[in-house]
């Protein structure tokens, strides 16, 4: 009995190859029956290995015959499964490529594995019914079971496939593909799973079963065509010897040979057409093939071919049907003409015919052009007149830079006369300093398509005056949509800077000349304050109390005039250095302790650890985060102010005041920036010259940051705003 169960693993590999090579050899340029001759080489390999290992006499020579079978019983799942997802026509989903790349991944993974280290075959010792019987490593169970779960995800393919399969025949095909899997491993699992978690050694291998798969494999190949293409039926060469494109398909509508001319037709590699539906190839593709039934076999009627770049083909369609000895239908030929030649002919005589009643219609166009040219020359001398009469210089220029047009205002400015002008650069004038910075803004505008805008320029006219303008530059295209000039205008905005300057130094010297009396008062109350304290009435001390809040407040509205005049001369400056903001909140909320106190208010500071500090001015900061801090103790009746610090993203910083007070309508929201500007209603009035939001708003912005409000009426707001963080 030993011995003939040693020869069982043999019988197995000569059935396995015999199956294998006889399936091959049936179409050999099909893809399915190549993978089919893995799995049969694979099976082969480890019954070889079998054989070996019930043949051999010492620990190494079974020790070789395991990594023999390791070739096999590790590569054949993944063959499988390969096989199974080629046969139902599935390996062009990306689901299945990720799938096999695993599959394949792991398969040599485990295969490395068995040939160099003990974890899948620890050692070889005498076995009880042959040879030398294998000591299992830590990983041998893990790696049946793997190689288990691929027959078994191949099997739920093939029986996925044979649910939604039209035809009978496909449904015995996938039918008989997965149960002649489906024995192997049965027998597998209990031969090479079951009894070696239960110590009990199998007396023979789950190769015995590889004969009873075989026999499956040539019953199915033999009556129901399985792993065989229609074109084994029709002939190869008949096929690729025909001139037009031959598509042969199956009864389901897939596609199984194409020859040379349909490749060149669709432009799709072989490997993509076959396996792939009619439907997806021809317009209608499922009543293509539903209309064979009705017309006469070699009639041929027209279609429409989608190409691999999603043109459509016209055709001609030359459909033919394919029969089994049993008299059913098994699939179909498509012969298919190029029909696109022929439509050039056609549509060559239909141009020419358009071409004639173009012609004449063109004809008639010129004529009223001709007429309406009169029409055009007034109108144009009328917007000349328009050009001519504005006050302000206009000038065109082409792409080559040179002046083509100027008004009447311009050639006063530049001292030109209008023959004079033409065809002139900007080097060409005494503002030629200037001439680079001038063409570049004309390039980009050609490049960009947009115009600009200098609020600021120095314009020195031919009397040699200098003027302050407002130059503003726009692209002029033309009939086809392409930029040809650029037009642009000068505005003299001299005496408006002018008024502009005397404003600020107005506000300067205003501001200035508060903080000299400002001081001495406030010297002056501070001797009083201290001489008469605890002597006088509360009348009385209310009457300084006040005079002590007016005294602030003018000195506060004197710091802010100075601060908006520097801001619109630009002359704020910036000593940009590291600055904690957790010692900023504490001081911050140490300046409003006691008003903070005399409302019931709570003051919170949250600044999570490890919070970076801040690129920026420290006392320019300060007085963003009083103003803010100020607006919220201001506005706030009861609940509490917190100030907390984030990280805002992209090296910024965000800064929040948060506050429970009566909140900002939704219309003043962005007018509460403005200066003299307050947030308040008949409800919420409260004492401030509206200043401190606009210039908290340009400190924010001079720092590069930016600044917004989220809030409710009745429940609070949130002043938010960015800085740089450090490092």
């Amino acid at each position: 009995m030993k011995e003939f169960l040693r020869y069982i693993p043999l019988l197995a590999m000569i059935a396995d190859l015999a199956i294998g090579i006889y399936i091959f050899t049936r179409d050999p340029r099909l893809r399915s029956n190549k993978l089919f001759l893995l799995v049969a080489v694979g099976l082969a390999t480890w019954a070889l290995g079998e054989f070996m290992q019930r043949t051999a006499t010492s620990p190494g020579a079974g020790l070789a015959a395991g990594r023999v079978a390791a070739f096999g019983w590790c590569l054949v799942g993944v063959f499988f499964l390969h096989l199974a997802l080629e046969f139902t026509h599935w390996r062009r989903r990306r689901w299945a490529v990720i799938l096999l790349i695993s599959a394949y991944a792991c398969a040599f993974l485990f295969l490395g594995l068995t040939l160099f280290t003990p974890l899948i075959f620890r050692r070889f010792s005498s076995g009880n019914f042959a040879g030398m019987r294998e000591v299992s490593g830590v990983l041998r169970i893990p790696s049946e079971l793997f190689v288990v779960a691929l027959f078994v995800a191949g099997i739920a393919v093939l029986l996925a496939y044979r649910k939604r399969a039209v035809t009978t025949e496909e449904r015995a095909r996938s039918g008989y593909l997965a149960l002649a899997a489906s024995i192997p491993l049965l027998v597998g699992l209990v031969t090479d799973v079951v009894l070696p978690l239960s110590g009990v050694e199998s007396p023979f291998s789950s190769q015995a079963a590889g004969v009873v798969m075989a026999v499956i494999v040539a019953v199915a190949v033999t009556r129901q065509g399985l792993l065989t293409t229609l074109a084994g039926h029709l002939g190869s060469t008949i096929i690729s010897e025909v001139k037009d494109a031959v598509f042969v398909a199956a009864e389901d509508g897939t596609i199984e040979t194409v020859n040379e001319a349909a490749l060149y037709l669709s432009g799709y590699p072989e490997e993509s057409l076959v396996g792939m539906q009619v439907d997806k190839l021809f317009v209608g593709g499922s009543s293509v093939l539903r209309a064979v039934g009705d017309a006469l076999e070699g009639q041929p009627s027209t279609a429409l071919v989608l190409g691999s770049d999603g043109q459509a083909i016209p055709v001609s369609l030359t459909t033919g049907q394919i029969y089994k000895r049993s008299n059913s239908l098994q699939g179909y030929v498509l012969v298919v003409h190029d029909m696109r030649d022929a439509i050039r002919l056609i549509e060559t005589e239909h141009r020419l015919q358009l071409a004639s009643e173009q012609i004449e219609r063109e004809r008639e166009r010129l004529e009223m052009l001709k007429r309406s040219s009169e029409d055009l020359g007034k109108f144009s001398v009328f917007l000349e007149s328009v050009l001519e009469n504005i006050a302000e210089p206009i000038w065109i220029k082409d792409r080559g830079g040179r002046f083509v047009y100027g008004n009447e205002a311009f050639l006063d400015l530049t001292g030109y006369a209008r023959e004079e002008l033409a065809g002139k650069y900007d080097e060409d004038f005494y503002w030629k300093k200037s001439a680079d910075f001038l063409r570049r803004n004309s390039e980009r505008i050609f490049e960009t398509g947009e115009p600009i805008i200098v609020p600021e320029l120095r314009v020195t006219d031919k009397g040699g005056d200098t003027l302050t303008a407002r130059a503003i530059t726009a692209p002029v295209k033309g009939d086809s949509g392409e930029i040809e000039f650029v037009v642009g205008m000068i505005t003299d905005v001299t005496e408006q800077k002018r008024l502009e300057s005397a404003r600020l130094d107005f506000i300067r010297i205003a501001a200035h000349e508060l903080r000299t009396p400002l001081t001495s008062l406030k010297l002056g109350f501070d001797i009083l304050a201290r001489e008469t304290r605890g002597a006088l009435n509360d009348e009385q001390q209310r009457s300084l109390d006040i005079l002590s809040l007016s005294i602030e407040r003018l000195s506060r509205l004197s710091r802010n005039l100075l601060d908006l005049a520097s801001m619109d001369a630009g002359l704020i400056t910036l000593n940009l250095q590291e600055v904690e903001l957790e010692s900023m909140f504490a001081e911050a909320a140490a300046v409003f302790s006691g008003e903070v106190a005399k409302k019931g208010l709570e003051m919170r500071i949250v600044v999570p650890p490890g919070t970076r500090p801040v690129r920026a001015d420290a006392s320019r900061l300060s007085q963003v985060l009083y103003n803010l801090v100020s607006n919220a103790v201001k506005y706030t009746d009861e609940g509490s102010i917190t100030l907390t610090a984030a990280d805002g993203g992209d090296g910024m910083l965000l800064i929040s005041v948060t506050d429970t007070g009566t909140g900002i309508p939704a219309s003043q929201k962005e007018a509460i920036f403005t200066r003299f500007v307050k947030a308040q209603s008949a409800e919420t009035a409260r004492e401030g010259t509206g200043l401190g939001l606009s210039i908290t708003k340009a400190i924010v912005e001079a720092h590069g940051g930016v600044i917004k409000v989220y809030s409710r009426l009745g429940v609070g707001s949130t002043f938010s705003f960015t800085v740089p963080a450090a490092g």
